[in-house]
């Protein structure tokens, strides 16, 4: 199992619960909707949500340059 797996389901698991708990408000139907929007959104916003903070502390440790470098796009020969 690689890094990515555990990242997605961690991410569905929040995702899902706190997608059920503010959809339980307005009904049943909105807790189950809320759950599977959780679930299949969840997983996307996790990945988002590190990838931002990972660079952001590239930033802070390595300066502006080493973000523009990992950002740029590398052809493969």
């Amino acid at each position: 199992m690689t890094l990515i797996e555990p990242i997605m389901l961690v991410g569905a698991a929040i995702g899902g619960v706190t997608g059920a708990v503010w959809g339980f408000g307005s009904g049943i139907g909105w807790a189950v909707v809320g759950l599977l929007g959780g679930v299949v959104l969840g997983p996307l916003f996790l990945v988002l949500l590190l990838v931002v903070l990972a660079m952001l502390i590239t930033l802070f440790k390595q300066g502006p340059r080493a973000v523009l470098r990992e950002l740029r796009w590398r052809r493969s020969r």
